[in-house]
């Protein structure tokens, strides 16, 4: 079998855990991926309530926030592969990952792109992540265009205007948001208090990855 990130081929290890799940990388590749840190907020590493989450909270937009990787080299190699060059079987190394995380709530909510970034990347790279946990998946956000957030400042990413809007009926639900990568949590609060505006009951969130 060939390994969807380094690309050579490896034997699948068969034991009791995997015997129905098909491999798609290897071990050395696999284990590359370092899990979430102490944050109980957000996954950084380093404090059990890191400074990003501090004032959030003393601004009263806590959000709980499980990514399942931290955001390292590896990370980032993998992220410009499948969300910048558009290589989008690669989402699969991280299939029996995302059908493992529990999803008690009504809905599972993609943070969208703006048509306009849609339209050059072709695939919104949160709703592939969505697209393999298990849950129902409403695409009830809609984004205006603006400075892609990779290229922008943290002070930038903070201070940005609210681009989110919310385009269908979500009131009394409970919402999961999903995203790529959890950098300063600015996405993912300004996203939640517009569907807070919008009736929604709780929201909490999963990404793939958190900025260290």
């Amino acid at each position: 079998m060939k390994c969807l990130l380094c690309q050579q081929f490896f034997l699948p290890s068969w034991s009791l855990s995997n015997v129905w799940t098909r491999q798609t990388v290897c071990l050395p590749c696999k284990i590359s991926f370092v899990k979430r840190g102490e944050c109980t907020d957000c996954g950084k590493p380093g404090h059990s309530l890191c400074w990003d989450c501090e004032r959030w909270r003393k601004q009263g937009h806590s959000l709980q926030t499980a990514p399942l990787f931290l955001y390292d080299a590896h990370a980032k190699a993998f992220l410009k592969r499948y969300k910048f060059l558009g290589d989008t079987a690669l989402i699969n190394v991280f299939k029996e990952d995302l059908k493992k995380v529990k999803v008690k709530q009504d809905l599972i909510v993609p943070i969208p792109l703006s048509q306009e970034r849609l339209s050059d990347r072709r695939f919104n790279q949160a709703e592939g992540i969505a697209r393999l946990m298990r849950g129902r998946i409403k695409l009830c956000l809609a984004r205006s265009d603006g400075p892609a957030q990779s290229g922008r400042s943290r002070q930038e990413r903070l201070e940005r205007v609210n681009p989110f809007t919310v385009i269908s009926s979500i009131e009394g639900k409970t919402i999961l948001l999903v995203d790529d990568v959890y950098t300063t949590g600015a996405t993912l609060h300004q996203a939640a208090l517009r569907l807070r505006e919008a009736g929604a009951k709780e929201i909490s969130a999963v990404t793939l990855f958190r900025s260290v």
